[in-house]
């Protein structure tokens, strides 16, 4: 895993007290699980040997200790960036897919099949939210200081993943976030490369695979 020459790094937070690995939660501010702060102290391990210029978290209570946890002491100061904040599920937030099935056959079916409905109920609309992510990212991180680290969320990461890379985002719903893991990129000229994508070696037995 070539961290030392990458230039961001991007974290999903580790498990949450909503059991996030398998309920959907996006807006709502829930705290990491003790297992979720263990795989933020491997993740730290791993990253021990990298000196951050920057560190980016969004409002979430789980992503500012995901980094809190990852930098044990160490400087910077995280920013916090509002738009980084995950995806609002409305009326699914804390469901887990075959409740929501349940509850709202209609709207999981077009979520699932075609993709096609314009808004979680109650809550984000996707093109909207991407919207959001992808013009914060390009803003921040063709701006700031290198290396960066970023703990976010698995929506948020996907949209910077996107923006950075010039991927559609449609392209990327089924790509790899867990619970965790690392995303490297690398900075060119005038775009940017990845390194390297859902490393979970650090994890060991803590991953939650799937998730």
């Amino acid at each position: 895993m070539n961290i030392i020459t990458s230039d961001l790094i991007l974290l999903r937070h580790g498990e949450t007290s909503g059991q996030s690995s398998v309920r959907f939660y996006g807006s709502t501010d829930i705290e990491l699980s003790d297992p979720g702060r263990e795989q933020m102290r491997r993740a730290g391990a791993a990253l021990k040997d990298v000196t951050f210029k920057t560190v980016i978290t969004s409002p979430l209570e789980r992503s500012g200790e995901g980094a809190s946890i990852v930098l044990d002491g160490r400087s910077p100061v995280p920013v916090v960036i509002e738009d980084f904040r995950e995806i609002d599920f409305g009326e699914w937030e804390g469901l887990t897919d075959a409740e929501i099935q349940k509850r709202d056959p209609d709207s999981h079916k077009a979520w699932k099949e075609t993709g096609s409905f314009a808004r979680f109920p109650g809550g984000d609309s996707r093109t909207g939210f991407y919207n959001r992510v992808k013009t914060s990212a390009r803003s921040v991180f063709n701006s700031t200081e290198l290396p960066i680290l970023a703990v976010l969320h698995k929506g948020v990461i996907r949209g910077i993943l996107s923006a950075l890379l010039d991927i559609p985002v449609g392209e990327m719903i089924n790509h790899p976030i867990e619970l965790g893991s690392l995303h490297l990129l690398r900075k060119l000229t005038e775009s940017w490369e990845l390194v390297k994508t859902n490393e979970i070696g650090h994890l060991g037995e803590c991953r939650i695979e799937h998730s």
